[in-house]
């Protein structure tokens, strides 16, 4: 195991060392670059200052001074010699008063004359002839030149210096020039006294880069040029480094105290592994031994040479051991939720009770508090429309855990849910408090369990509510009640759920009445009439407030498909396909899968209505009044349709277009296009002031493509446009 894992542990000590010193020699060269950068731009900003400051001194007092104003204004011979003494005396002074300035002097345009701190000397005669020569050809170079070597007089020593020009008077110029010359060998000096020559080196490069001056004589070859810093008012380059074998003399400063430090500490790291590895060797040993001894040997003498090693057989082992374990658990959590579906079953059908406490202390359905309840009641959800697929097992196991888990928010309740086949999932609530499950209380919970499974599950359940009974041995009693709850969903499961004590006293159907229903729904439509629209509301309101079950309130409809088809089914052939065996096998499988009475008469009511019109479009003995009255509703039930008109009721009825505006005429006193308006206008305008519907949905939902066409069909019938009248008479309903 040392083996395994030292040589790692040394590599990568010795890579994490490498990286430090590699990090901290970056940081170093970044810490360097920038204090020499610091120090360069120093030195520059220092000589230009100085440098400006002796610009600015000169030129006030030659400024301000008459007498050089006065010497340039003179013609040739005019000044007298006090005149040009006083002149250069003034000169000399100020030259003397800056000790960098090597020398001052005035050139005049007119006569080409110069006065010099020593006196005045005509331009042919000045030693520094090409360099006025040069500034008259320049006039936009009135800054500070590159280095030149400068000598007034033909026998004086040549001195290198820098020079500025201005032109006189400030600030136009034009009569004279002004020429300051300052001591290189000064700024040299200034350069040296700013720089370390046992750390630094600093040289001046000229604009062409050749080498002005080196600082301490100290060349870039004997370091590495860091920075280069340009001096803007100088035309100047001032390159800066470090010199050899002083970049990074820092680093000697960690003394060997500190290697002596990292030595002893991965020492003792190699000590500390290799004590930590012999401690556990025996543990492991032992471990090895246990397992060695469980291995049959015949699998241990064909096994492979690779997995003979002691590793190789842990993990076998322990492989073995898990697959095992996993299928264990497995086994047994089948087998718990089998065994708790079956008690749940045998508990609500009565069954095998005298050892039903032993069972249930056996499988812990409930908490333990909750095993002998105070008083229990059972909540049966039924899912509407199909059941759930036969496989779905994994979407069960997620909807009983979730109708726990909201159950169980209330500490003081237990639950317990299982399936009861694919559709119906029986939970059994639990408290341990005498009045703890009040009617309100299960209903609140039983909303709360209905809206949160249609919102994250979009699943929707019918509830029915059982009665609170005390204690296991009534439970039976409660799944009854709530059972037969179920069995009335369309009449009082209007919010999804439906209290076992809603249900009727009497339970006997009224088949005279319904009986007596089914054939005055049949009458009126073989008179034609429109009566059977308000038969046909009557019998589900009666269904209603006799709370009738779903199975008796399905088997009267069946009835009345039954007698509808023995009395108009052969009058046409459009009538026999209407009650053709598959559209008749459709329409009881559509009013089997709805979960409303609502919904059962819509689909009632819209497969009633197409007989109706397949009857009397084949009826020659019908009325001209009854076609008008179906023209009428047809009209009213479909005024919303963008593409209903003249051609489609003409289609619709069998009848001409022409003799459908005819008779709407006939009977309406209104053309067609005006009824048609009317209606949706009366709609448009309920909706406008009872809803918060956005005039474009407005404008669909009452037949027109877009609101500009609804608009302007609006205002020409009401006076205003739909915005106008939303404000107008909507808020004085709100008030």
């Amino acid at each position: 195991m040392i083996y395994s894992y030292f040589p790692l542990f040394l590599l990568t000590i010795s890579i994490l060392i490498f990286l430090s010193f590699l990090i901290v020699n970056e940081l170093s060269r970044k810490e360097t670059r920038k204090a020499d950068m610091i120090s360069t731009h120093y030195i520059v900003s220092t000589l230009e200052r100085s440098l400006g400051d002796i610009e600015m001194r000169l030129l006030d007092e030659i400024v301000t001074n008459k007498m050089y104003s006065r010497f340039l204004e003179a013609e040739k011979g005019q000044l007298s010699s006090q005149f040009i003494y006083d002149a250069a005396s003034d000169l000399n002074r100020m030259v003397d008063q800056q000790g960098m300035v090597q020398s001052i002097y005035l050139y005049r345009m007119s006569d080409s004359s110069i006065i010099t701190p020593r006196g005045m000397v005509s331009l042919e005669d000045f030693e520094d002839k090409s360099y006025i020569e040069q500034a008259l050809k320049n006039k936009l170079n009135l800054g500070w030149n590159q280095p030149r070597s400068y000598k007034e007089r033909s026998f004086d020593v040549p001195s290198q210096v820098i020079s500025m020009n201005k032109w006189l008077p400030l600030p136009w110029g034009g009569e004279g020039l002004l020429v300051i010359t300052v001591r290189l060998y000064a700024l040299e000096r200034q350069i040296d006294n700013m720089t370390d020559a046992n750390l630094s080196f600093l040289q001046v490069k000229d604009t062409h880069g050749d080498l002005v001056y080196s600082a301490h004589q100290i060349h870039s070859s004997e370091g590495n040029v860091l920075n280069q810093v340009k001096a803007e008012k100088l035309g100047l380059t001032f390159e800066s480094g470090i010199q050899t074998g002083q970049l990074y003399s820092w680093v000697s400063l960690v003394s060997y105290v500190w290697i002596g430090i990292g030595v002893l500490t991965i020492a003792g790291a190699v000590a500390g592994l290799i004590y930590i590895t012999r401690r556990n060797v025996k543990p492991l040993q032992l471990m090895m031994n246990r397992i060695q001894a469980l291995q049959p040997r015949v699998h241990e003498e064909n096994a492979a040479p690779s997995v003979k090693n002691e590793l190789a057989l842990i993990d076998r082992a322990l492989e073995h051991l898990i697959a095992q374990t996993v299928d264990y658990e497995k086994q047994h959590h089948e087998n718990l939720l089998i065994h708790r579906r079956q008690l749940l079953v045998d508990l609500m059908e009565g069954e095998r009770i005298d050892s039903f406490r032993q069972r249930l202390r056996h499988l812990q359905p409930l908490e333990e508090r909750f095993l002998e309840p105070q008083c229990a009641a059972v909540l049966v959800a039924e899912m509407n429309g199909t059941d759930l697929p036969a496989h779905s097992n994994t979407l069960k196991m997620a909807l009983m855990n979730v109708f726990k888990e909201l159950v169980q928010k209330e500490s003081k309740f237990g639950a317990w849910a299982e399936w009861f086949g694919n559709r119906r999932l029986i939970v059994v609530v639990a408290s341990n408090e005498k009045e703890g499950l009040s009617r309100e209380l299960l209903m609140d919970l039983a909303k709360q369990l209905h809206m949160w499974i249609a919102e994250h599950f979009r699943i929707r359940f019918t509830f029915g509510i059982g009665q609170t009974v005390n204690g296991w041995e009534e439970i039976t009693r409660s799944y009854s009640s709530a059972d037969t709850a179920l069995r009335h969903r369309l009449t009082l499961g209007q919010n999804a759920i439906v209290l076992s004590e809603q249900l009727p006293g009497h339970m006997e159907l009224h088949s005279y009445k319904y009986l007596q229903m089914l054939a005055d729904i049949v009458r009126e439509f073989r008179l034609t009439g429109d009566g059977w629209r308000a038969q046909l509301d009557q019998m589900f309101i009666a269904f209603n407030e006799d709370q009738m079950n779903d199975k008796d309130i399905r088997m009267l409809l069946q009835s009345l498909i039954q007698m509808l088809a023995r009395e108009f089914g052969e009058l046409s052939e459009r009538l026999q396909n209407q009650f053709d065996e598959p559209v008749l096998v459709r329409l009881r499988s559509q009013i089997q899968e709805v979960d409303t009475l609502e919904d059962i008469r819509g689909i009632l009511m819209e497969w009633l209505k197409e007989v109706y019109r397949n009857y009397v479009a084949v009826n020659e003995t019908k009325s001209h009044r009854a076609m008008i009255n179906e023209l009428r509703v047809y009209i009213e039930e479909h005024f919303d349709d963008p593409d209903l008109s003249l051609k489609h009721l003409s289609d619709r009825f069998q009848i001409s277009g022409k003799y459908a505006s005819y008779l709407f005429k006939e009977e309406f006193d209104m053309k067609f296009v005006d009824f048609l308006v009317k209606l949706r206008v009366e709609k448009a305008c309920r909706m406008l002031t009872s809803t918060d519907t956005a005039i474009q949905d407005i404008a669909q939902q009452v037949g027109y493509a877009n609101a500009i066409s609804f608009g302007r069909v609006f205002k020409r019938v009401i006076g205003v446009t739909p915005g106008d009248y939303r404000k107008q008479y909507g808020k004085q309903e709100e008030l």
